[in-house]
Protein backbone atom coordinates (compact mmCIF):
# COMPACT_ATOMS: atom_id res chain seq x y z
CA UNK A 1 0.00 0.00 0.00
CA UNK A 2 1.46 3.28 -0.76
CA UNK A 3 2.10 6.06 1.77
CA UNK A 4 0.02 9.52 1.28
CA UNK A 5 2.05 12.57 1.79
CA UNK A 6 0.98 13.16 5.02
CA UNK A 7 1.87 10.05 6.39
CA UNK A 8 5.30 10.74 5.00
CA UNK A 9 5.75 14.23 6.21
CA UNK A 10 4.35 12.57 10.11
CA UNK A 11 7.36 10.06 9.91
CA UNK A 12 9.60 12.54 9.02
CA UNK A 13 8.81 15.41 11.72
CA UNK A 14 7.45 13.25 14.48
CA UNK A 15 9.75 11.25 16.49
CA UNK A 16 8.94 7.83 18.20
CA UNK A 17 8.37 7.83 22.05
CA UNK A 18 10.62 6.06 23.98
CA UNK A 19 9.73 5.11 27.93
CA UNK A 20 11.93 3.33 29.85
CA UNK A 21 10.68 2.05 33.20
CA UNK A 22 13.34 1.22 36.10
CA UNK A 23 12.80 -1.19 39.05
CA UNK A 24 9.39 0.33 39.54
CA UNK A 25 11.02 3.60 40.88
CA UNK A 26 11.14 5.68 37.71
CA UNK A 27 9.40 6.25 34.61
CA UNK A 28 11.49 8.06 31.55
CA UNK A 29 9.78 9.58 29.01
CA UNK A 30 10.99 10.41 26.17
CA UNK A 31 9.20 13.15 23.15
CA UNK A 32 6.48 13.90 25.44
CA UNK A 33 4.42 16.26 24.06
CA UNK A 34 3.02 17.55 27.19
CA UNK A 35 1.42 16.60 30.83
CA UNK A 36 -2.29 15.75 30.69
CA UNK A 37 -2.80 15.16 34.28
CA UNK A 38 -0.29 15.21 37.50
CA UNK A 39 -0.96 14.95 41.15
CA UNK A 40 0.81 12.33 43.47
CA UNK A 41 -1.19 9.09 42.53
CA UNK A 42 -1.37 9.65 38.82
CA UNK A 43 0.22 11.38 35.80
CA UNK A 44 -0.78 11.54 32.37
CA UNK A 45 1.08 12.49 29.58
CA UNK A 46 0.60 12.49 25.65
CA UNK A 47 3.33 11.54 24.07
CA UNK A 48 3.86 11.40 20.24
CA UNK A 49 1.74 8.79 19.11
CA UNK A 50 0.06 7.77 22.50
CA UNK A 51 -1.15 9.00 25.87
CA UNK A 52 0.52 6.89 29.04
CA UNK A 53 -0.88 7.07 32.50
CA UNK A 54 1.41 5.98 35.19
CA UNK A 55 0.16 5.64 38.54
CA UNK A 56 1.72 5.11 42.19
CA UNK A 57 2.16 7.15 45.40
CA UNK A 58 4.67 10.35 46.22
CA UNK A 59 4.78 10.70 42.58
CA UNK A 60 6.91 13.78 41.31
CA UNK A 61 8.11 15.00 37.74
CA UNK A 62 10.62 16.43 36.59
CA UNK A 63 11.82 17.54 33.21
CA UNK A 64 15.09 17.99 31.51
CA UNK A 65 14.31 19.59 28.58
CA UNK A 66 11.31 20.63 26.18
CA UNK A 67 10.33 17.03 25.13
CA UNK A 68 11.52 15.01 28.15
CA UNK A 69 10.00 14.12 31.34
CA UNK A 70 10.90 11.74 34.09
CA UNK A 71 8.46 10.45 36.65
CA UNK A 72 10.12 9.64 40.23
CA UNK A 73 7.90 7.70 42.87
CA UNK A 74 6.61 4.28 43.95
CA UNK A 75 5.21 3.54 40.65
CA UNK A 76 3.04 0.65 40.79
CA UNK A 77 1.05 0.50 36.56
CA UNK A 78 1.71 2.10 33.52
CA UNK A 79 -0.73 2.10 31.18
CA UNK A 80 -0.56 2.49 27.36
CA UNK A 81 -2.84 3.64 25.08
CA UNK A 82 -2.18 4.21 21.47
CA UNK A 83 -4.29 7.13 19.38
CA UNK A 84 -7.54 6.32 18.45
CA UNK A 85 -7.52 3.34 20.56
CA UNK A 86 -11.07 3.61 22.75
CA UNK A 87 -10.61 3.99 26.28
CA UNK A 88 -12.47 1.34 28.37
Amino acid sequence: MKESSAEKWRKFTYRDSVVTVTAGKNVYLENCRRILEYNDIRIAAELTDSQIYIWGKDLRADCCSSDTLIVYGDISSVEWIKKGAAKK
